[in-house]
C-alpha cells in the first residue's frame, strides 16, 4: 500500500459498529466492524486471533481496511521479528504495513507506540491496539479478562 493512503487510513477517526467488544475463546477468533465518519466509503475490519496451533497462549490483534488490505498486527506473543534497526524484536510487537516498515516485514516493540501500561494482557492491549489505530473508544464496553 502507498504510504499517502496507508496515512490517510490509519489516521482516520473509526467507529466500531458495534459498542461493545468481547473477547473470544482460547482456539478461536472473532471480528470487529468499524467504520469512518471522515472516509464515508471506507470500512475496516478488527480481527482478534486466540487461535494458535503451537501457543495456545496466542493473542493477536489485526486491523484492516475492507477494501485495502492489512494495515496493523499487534501479536502479543508468539517468537522475535527483525526491527528497523536489524535487531531481533521479543513479543509484545507491532507489524505495521506500510513503506517505512517493508510492508510489515520489520517491527516496532509495542512501548514504541503505545505508552498503555500493560498489567492485564486481554484488557490492556486491547485499549493500546485500539487507541495506536484511532478507535474511539469512550462509549465501548470491554471485558476485564
Amino acid at each position: 500500500m502507498e504510504q499517502a493512503l496507508f496515512d490517510e487510513l490509519f489516521n482516520c477517526l473509526k467507529i466500531l459498529e458495534k459498542q461493545i467488544l468481547e473477547f473470544p475463546h482460547i482456539g478461536s477468533q472473532n471480528h470487529h466492524h468499524l467504520k469512518s465518519p471522515e472516509l464515508i466509503n471506507e470500512k475496516f475490519d478488527m480481527l482478534i486471533n486466540r487461535k494458535g496451533h503451537l501457543n495456545i497462549d496466542n493473542l493477536t490483534y489485526l486491523m484492516r481496511s475492507k477494501r485495502h488490505g492489512l494495515m496493523v498486527r499487534l501479536d502479543m506473543t508468539g517468537p522475535p521479528h527483525v526491527g528497523l534497526n536489524g535487531v531481533d524484536i521479543d513479543t509484545p510487537h507491532v507489524h505495521i504495513f506500510d513503506e517505512e516498515h517493508y510492508n510489515g516485514t520489520q517491527v516496532e516493540p509495542l512501548n514504541k507506540i503505545s505508552d498503555e501500561e500493560i498489567i492485564n494482557e486481554l484488557h490492556d492491549s486491547l485499549v493500546a491496539f485500539l487507541l495506536y489505530n484511532n478507535v474511539d473508544i469512550k462509549n465501548t464496553t470491554m471485558p476485564l479478562t
